[in-house]
């Protein structure tokens, strides 16, 4: 039961949360800012902020993983480029999907960060709340 609940709230929650990190950031109107309600009612508020944090520092590391693998694919691709050519040479072709696609993505996001930085924000936002589906479909 315990795999299946961790892959819930990364596969699920995550991504959700990252969603609303970014609508937050565009309208923050819709987070609460005054603290004058009762006790009660002020301490729920602290719990939903103590679980804002938590999300956060988890999509804060999702993010610097997925750096890595969009900065790495590139170096990657270039230390595979004589293995690819050459004959009678193995190659894992899950990893090889796996690295195109984050070179393909840090094309797109670097393209998409020359024409339109806060878009291309959103983006890797997204991407990092929804890396763990996107890893298992590019594997």
């Amino acid at each position: 039961m315990g795999r299946y609940f961790s892959r819930f709230w990364v596969e699920l929650i995550l991504p959700l949360y990252s969603v609303f990190a970014v609508f937050a950031y565009f309208r923050p109107n819709v987070l609460p800012t005054e603290f004058d309600q009762s006790v009660l009612e002020g301490a729920v508020v602290w719990l939903l902020w103590g679980i804002v944090a938590a999300l956060s520092g988890i999509l804060a590391i999702s993010a610097m993983f997925l750096c890595f693998y969009l900065l790495y694919s590139p170096f990657y691709l270039v230390g595979q480029i004589r293995q690819m050519v050459g004959p009678h040479k193995w190659i894992d072709r899950g990893e090889l999907r796996f690295y195109l696609g984050c070179f393909v993505m840090l094309c797109l996001l670097g393209g998409l960060a020359v024409t339109n930085p806060p878009v291309a924000l959103s983006a890797f936002i997204i991407l990092a709340g929804s890396a763990q589906i996107l890893w298992r479909i590019l594997v």
